[in-house]
């Protein structure tokens, strides 16, 4: 159960410490025309673009898998007095089991796989991190870490959950989501997904703002030294 990818979007300079970086898919395009790397496997699912989200529907075929990632040339881990942070946006409308899914995994191949269904998260290597939702409507999500071993996890700008990552045989430094699990369905839209290291809250709030206006009139964007 492995996402794969290897790419990094343009630079920007501006960035409070060399270490900082930020890494956004916004759905205005498929993944791949801004440099995400797809994989799939038995009968690729249908897809589209929809009101600014990417949608996914794999239900037609539970044999298929669809997945998009990166794994930056500078590693995803953070620098001291900095955390990482991944961030997305997905509706699950339709669900067989927990198909859409989102893997991290740090520079050393510690990895956090949350698989999501229609009304609930799953985090695969945690058996005890079951996270219900509402089914049928968008939620946000947001994971923080400050060594790349242990995590918060948000949802609706609410603590769900608190956990550890998990020492994987994966390569390291991977980010990336989709529908990951043969055998399942779903028809999920994913708004967005966004990672980074960043400093701390004020600073980065102050730091994407910036870039707002630097951008206007893009969605996605990277920042780095």
């Amino acid at each position: 159960m492995l996402m794969f990818g290897m790419c990094v979007l343009g630079l920007l300079a501006g960035a409070a410490r060399g270490e900082l970086y930020w890494i956004a898919y916004e759905g205005d395009v498929f993944p791949e025309e801004e440099g995400w790397r797809r994989e799939t496997v038995g009968t690729p699912p249908e897809r589209s673009l929809v009101d600014g989200s990417l949608v996914i529907d794999s239900r037609p075929h539970w044999d298929t898998t669809d997945t998009y990632a990166m794994l930056p040339e500078h590693g995803l881990d953070p620098a001291d007095d900095e955390a990482f942070v991944g961030e997305w946006r997905l509706r699950v409308e339709d669900s067989h089991l927990w198909a859409a899914a989102v893997q991290i995994s740090s520079d050393d191949g510690h990895s956090v796989i949350f698989l999501i269904g229609k009304d609930s998260l799953l985090s695969y290597y945690e058996p005890d991190v079951l996270v219900a939702l509402e089914a049928g409507v968008f939620h946000e999500f947001t994971l923080s870490s400050a060594d790349m071993r242990t995590y918060a996890l948000e949802i609706d700008g609410e603590l769900a959950a608190e956990g550890s990552f998990f020492d994987s045989l994966f390569p390291g430094s991977v980010a990336g989501f989709g529908d990951l699990v043969p055998g399942g369905g779903c028809l999920a839209w994913w708004d967005y997904f966004r990672f980074g290291a960043v400093p701390e809250p004020s600073a980065f709030v102050i730091l994407i703002a910036a870039l707002g206006v630097l951008t206007r009139g893009r969605r996605c964007c990277s920042v780095r030294r």
